[in-house]
């Protein structure tokens, strides 16, 4: 008989691997090392008595006996989740409590946030710069209770809501040639040096960037910085390269900037609200309407 006192964080990792195929995926997904994840499925292997996976140099497979556990574990598992996203929620409720991702904030986002503030003075907001992947993460880990987001696709048990679309800007040095333009094209920009924060909020705009230049069949030049995404202003105030925002009012010529619309881009990148399903805070709940009624103005 096995000794079922099994570790949830091992049986995370068996379930996850299970569904992505391969060690090396479940541990991308889980931001593990994937040496944590093979010792971890390992040790829950001993606790039951038989192995999951088949290991060889092609990949994994689940066993049959793997099967029969996994697939009940992984609704057992799901349940559990549910109850400790209830709970999380139940107790930030009470506690008036929101944490919000948010992936570069634009003048109609600051409005929403604004309202919700006013109307809801007691709650303790704290907001975290996010993009698309680590929205995902924390929602999924409830360490968000929602989240602003400018890409479109499901995420595991959330609600998304498409709120309004968002224009691109090129943002330059004042003195760089296209800063006379009252417009900047793709093509005028194909041969600059765009520079971008690693992570955070500028990888989504960085992703829309890579997919323009990839439809012309070319790259754009990106030159990576671990700095903040203000930091980056600096950089194109430096004369290190160019970047694009959603947000032409958080910066100006007084910055030592030009910020210009991109031709064709008025409505290119969607913000896009993310919350829970089930357990949802209901004040993420309420912030969304604030949020989606000022996308019908």
């Amino acid at each position: 008989m096995p000794d079922l006192s099994l570790d949830l964080r091992n049986l995370k990792c068996a379930i996850c691997a299970a569904e992505a195929g391969s060690f090396r995926q479940a541990a991308e997904l889980l931001g593990l090392p994937q040496s944590s994840v093979s010792r971890r499925i390992q040790l829950l292997e001993r606790r039951l008595g038989f192995p999951l996976f088949t290991r060889s140099s092609g990949g994994i497979r689940v066993t049959p006996a793997g099967e029969a556990f996994l697939s009940s574990a992984a609704d057992a598992a799901g349940q559990i989740d549910i109850a400790a996203h209830k709970g999380v929620a139940m107790h930030r409720e009470q506690s008036r409590d929101i944490r919000i991702g948010i992936s570069r904030t634009s003048e109609r986002l600051r409005s929403a946030l604004c309202i919700f503030r006013s109307r809801y003075p007691a709650v303790r907001v704290t907001l975290v710069e996010c993009c698309h992947a680590e929205a995902r993460r924390g929602l999924t880990t409830a360490e968000l209770d929602v989240a602003f987001v400018h890409q479109v696709d499901d995420v595991a048990n959330c609600r998304t809501k498409v709120l309004w679309r968002e224009a691109i800007y090129v943002v330059l040095p004042r003195e760089h040639r296209l800063a006379v333009k009252a417009e900047v094209a793709w093509a005028d920009v194909k041969k600059e040096t765009f520079v971008a924060c690693e992570g955070g909020p500028c990888s989504d705009i960085l992703n829309c960037l890579t997919m323009r230049f990839a439809s012309a069949n070319g790259l754009p030049n990106v030159e990576v910085h671990a700095v903040s995404a203000a930091g980056i202003f600096d950089l194109v105030t430096m004369g290190y390269g160019i970047t694009l925002t959603n947000d032409p009012i958080g910066r100006s010529e007084g910055d030592g900037l030009a910020v210009r619309p991109m031709l064709g881009e008025a409505e290119a990148m969607p913000l896009v609200a993310v919350w829970r399903a089930r357990g949802a805070n209901s004040l993420a709940v309420k912030l969304v309407g604030i949020a989606e009624a000022l996308g019908r103005e």
